[in-house]
C-alpha cells in the first residue's frame, strides 16, 4: 500500500518534531536542583516523550485508515482518519510549544521572581520585651528629703539625665536594653509580679533604708547640690520589674555615664553605696 505524499510528508514533519522536541525536552539546567525538583522535571519530560511518540503513532495511524478509507471508498472513515491527524498534530504542537515556553519561563523570567531569602529569613533572636518606664522621682522626692532632714542633710534636688540614666538601667534590668553604671553607684531592687504594687503607693523609711540608705546620706563634704534619681521599669510580658535609686553630688553631664566608683566628670561625682571619706 502507497501512503499520499502529503500524509507522508506530515508524517515525517511530525516525527522530525518529535525527535527535536524530545532531545530538547532532555537538557536539564546546569545548575544545581533540589532532589525532589529533579525527580519531577525527570517525570515532566518523560511524560512529554510518551506524549510525542503517541501523537506520530495517531499520526501514521490515521495516515494509513485515511489511505485505506479513501481506496476502499469509506469516506466517514477517511473523514475520522483526518480529524484524528489533526488531533495528532494539534497534540503534538502543544507538547513542544509547551515545553518551550516553561522552559523559557524556568530560565529567563524566574530569576527576575526570585525572593531575597532574608525577606523570609526565619527570625533567630528573640524579641526585645514591652518595657513600662516609671519614673518615681517627683513622686518620691519630698519623702526622700524628709528623710534627709532627719539625716541631718541637705535636701536633694531632681536631675533629668540622672533619671534618664537610671531608666535606662532599670530597664535592663527589667528584661529589656539599657546601660547600667558600674557596681557601686547606683542601687536596684528586683521586683516580683506581687510586689509591683509597691511603685504606686508612697515611699516608706524602710525601703529606704535596706534598698538606697545613700538617698540619706550626708553629702556635705562632697556637694551643697546632690541630685537623685528613683526609677522604675516594668516587663510587661512577664509582670516582673526592677526599681533602680541613683544620687549625684551634683547635676550629672548629659550624657550621664559614670564609669567607676567615685569617678570625677568634670568635677562631678555619681556615687551610691557607704561615702569613702
Amino acid at each position: 500500500m502507497t501512503i499520499h505524499p502529503v500524509i507522508a510528508a506530515i508524517a515525517t514533519g511530525t516525527i522530525n518534531a518529535a525527535v527535536t522536541n524530545t532531545g530538547h525536552s532532555m537538557r536539564t539546567a546546569p545548575q544545581p536542583r533540589a532532589e525532589g525538583t529533579t525527580a519531577l522535571e525527570s517525570l515532566a519530560s518523560q511524560a512529554v516523550v510518551w506524549g510525542l511518540a503517541i501523537a506520530v503513532a495517531m499520526v501514521i495511524i490515521c495516515a494509513a485508515a485515511w489511505a485505506i478509507g479513501s481506496a476502499s471508498a469509506h469516506p466517514q472513515a477517511a473523514a475520522k482518519a483526518k480529524v484524528g491527524i489533526l488531533v495528532a498534530l494539534a497534540g503534538a504542537l502543544l507538547l513542544g510549544a509547551g515545553t518551550g515556553y516553561l522552559a523559557w519561563l524556568n530560565t529567563g523570567q524566574a530569576e527576575a521572581f526570585t525572593a531575597d531569602p532574608t525577606s523570609y529569613q526565619a527570625e533567630t533572636a528573640a524579641p526585645q520585651p514591652d518595657i513600662e518606664i516609671v519614673d518615681k522621682t517627683g513622686d518620691w522626692m519630698i519623702a526622700v528629703n524628709h528623710y534627709r532632714r532627719a539625716t541631718p542633710a541637705v535636701e536633694a534636688q531632681s536631675d533629668p539625665a540622672l533619671d534618664k540614666l537610671a531608666a535606662s538601667c532599670a530597664s535592663k534590668i527589667a528584661g529589656g536594653t539599657g546601660m547600667c553604671p558600674d557596681p557601686g553607684q547606683y542601687n536596684s531592687v528586683k521586683l516580683s509580679p506581687s510586689q509591683i504594687a509597691t511603685l504606686s503607693g508612697p515611699l516608706s523609711p524602710d525601703t529606704l533604708a535596706a534598698d538606697a540608705p545613700t538617698l540619706t546620706a550626708d553629702l556635705s563634704k562632697l556637694t551643697d547640690d546632690p541630685r537623685v534619681a528613683i526609677v522604675g521599669a516594668r516587663n510587661t510580658q512577664n509582670g516582673t520589674a526592677a526599681l533602680v535609686f541613683m544620687i549625684s553630688a551634683g547635676p550629672c553631664p548629659a550624657p550621664c555615664a559614670p564609669k567607676t566608683d567615685g569617678d570625677f566628670m568634670p568635677g562631678i561625682i555619681a556615687h551610691v553605696g557607704t561615702p569613702q571619706w
